[in-house]
């Protein structure tokens, strides 16, 4: 009787063969062990394929499988399995795949796994495994190449680690690939850094390019208008301390929620966020699809919405910064500066923060487009605000109003330029106008004596 006749017998016996909804052949003393169901042999007769996927398998997998050492596949997925892997498992050497999910496995995974340097294929997802999944030989050559239950929510305190898993699922049978793992909250600190940057180099354009750039750049009406009339943003050109502390109270706020959605957005394995995992990995296929149906359309419809709300209030924020020298070394231009910089810096938070959470959890159009519109909300604190004192002070707020525009009004701008500069440019310009002109009726005046002369 051949040796792997008898291993194969253990397996049926501990796998509780009498109940499998199909054994035809196993165990038969008339027939070779080759033409059992789910058995494949090569040349030699030795088994190199162990096929009972969905076959009713239950009880635990016998430790005799680990003596079958031509075996390259090993496929028992979706039956009700239980015990825990065999340690000798290790020994399969020629292993290329090896698929145990949907089952109620549990234990550790044992670190012979390590051992298979030919492993193309692991399925461990949807068991009760914990512990940590040994360091594999080769990496994963697909999305579904290296699965197991390494997402959250997971039925334990911490889910299995896995560090060369290239697919981790949860409890809830939904699936993500690992290169997927970002950390939102740290790219939100660089881009913001970035736009601080870009707001410095324009301030320096603007002090270096006066005569230049500023004339096709600059507000067409007060710094009061640009920064927005129903707008909280626009205290900051006052002298209140009340209202400066509405105004930073609100960006508090706005930056608080942003926050929350970018944290919410970053996808951490060991840790239950906001992020809604995006395959699926069914039980009839080895290859996990991807469930999210975003379409083009909803990105598009979510770049209009962006730019309708957004930006307007960017370009505003830019002109405030652009236009603040103007106003020379004086406290006005640090007013400017200030609300100038809140303006343009919330404005890309928001356009950051839509953007990255509509991509963690975003799954179809609707969603897109339905995120879109509640992150905007808080884009709008500021103006919501404004609406509320004007129903609760509006004798305050039409009194720091009109303080504001006295303050910035057009008409002042160049004779409270510190140092006269703008006032002595304009003086030496039109003397310039002047003394052309003298000299121009001086040629006209001579030119009529000539003639009269004639």
């Amino acid at each position: 009787c051949p040796p792997e006749r008898n291993l194969l017998r253990e397996f049926y016996r501990e796998a509780k063969g009498q109940e499998w909804t199909n054994s035809t052949g196993w165990v038969d003393e008339f027939n070779s062990h080759c033409e059992w169901h789910g058995i494949e042999c090569n040349e030699e007769g030795q088994v190199v394929y162990l096929t009972l996927g969905n076959g009713g398998l239950s009880g635990r997998i016998s430790d005799a499988i680990g003596d079958l050492r031509m075996l390259q596949t090993v496929d028992l997925r979706d039956n009700d399995l239980k015990g825990s892997i065999p340690s000798k498992i290790g020994h399969l050497l020629n292993l290329t795949s090896l698929i145990l999910s949907f089952n109620e496995i549990t234990g550790t995974v044992p670190p012979g796994i390590a051992n298979l340097s030919n492993l193309e294929l692991l399925h461990l997802h949807d068991n009760r495994l914990q512990g940590t999944v040994p360091r594999l030989a080769l990496k994963g050559q697909t999305k579904s190449s290296f699965i197991a239950d390494c997402g959250s929510p997971s039925e334990f305190d911490s889910p299995l680690d896995c560090p060369d898993c290239t697919m981790c699922c949860n409890s809830q049978q939904e699936c993500d690939v690992t290169t997927a793992t970002k950390d939102f909250g740290l790219w939100a600190g660089v881009v913001m850094g970035l736009v601080f940057g870009f707001l410095c180099l324009v301030l320096l354009a603007s002090l270096l390019q006066r005569k230049g750039l500023y004339q096709c750049f600059s507000l067409k009406s007060d710094a009061y208008d640009t920064v927005g009339k129903d707008s909280v943003y626009c205290f900051f050109l006052s002298n209140s301390i009340t209202a400066w502390v509405l105004t930073i109270v609100v960006i508090v706020a706005q930056v608080i929620c942003f926050s929350v959605y970018i944290n919410g957005a970053t996808l951490v394995f060991d840790s239950d966020k906001d992020w809604v995992y995006q395959y699926v990995c069914p039980r009839d296929n080895l290859a996990c699809r991807m469930t999210s149906d975003n379409g083009g359309l909803g990105w598009i419809f979510f770049a209009i919405f962006l730019a309708v709300h957004l930006l307007s209030d960017a370009v505003h924020g830019l002109k405030l910064v652009w236009s603040a020298p103007r106003y020379g070394l004086s406290w006005k231009t640090c007013q400017c500066l200030w609300g100038g910089f809140c303006l343009f810096s919330i404005s890309a938070l928001a356009l950051y923060s839509s953007v990255v959470y509509n991509i963690a959890i975003s799954r179809s159009n609707l969603e897109l487009i339905f995120n879109t519109v509640i992150l905007l909300f808080v884009n709008e604190l500021d103006e919501k605000m404004y609406s509320c004192l004007e129903t609760i002070s509006p004798t305050w707020l039409e009194m720091t109003s009109d303080n504001i525009k006295a303050t910035f009004s057009n008409t002042n701008d160049l004779v409270e330029n510190t140092g006269g500069e703008e006032v002595q440019d304009s003086i030496l310009d039109h003397q310039r106008r002047i003394n052309e002109l003298e000299e121009e009726i001086e040629r006209i005046t001579q030119f009529g004596r000539r003639i009269d002369e004639l």
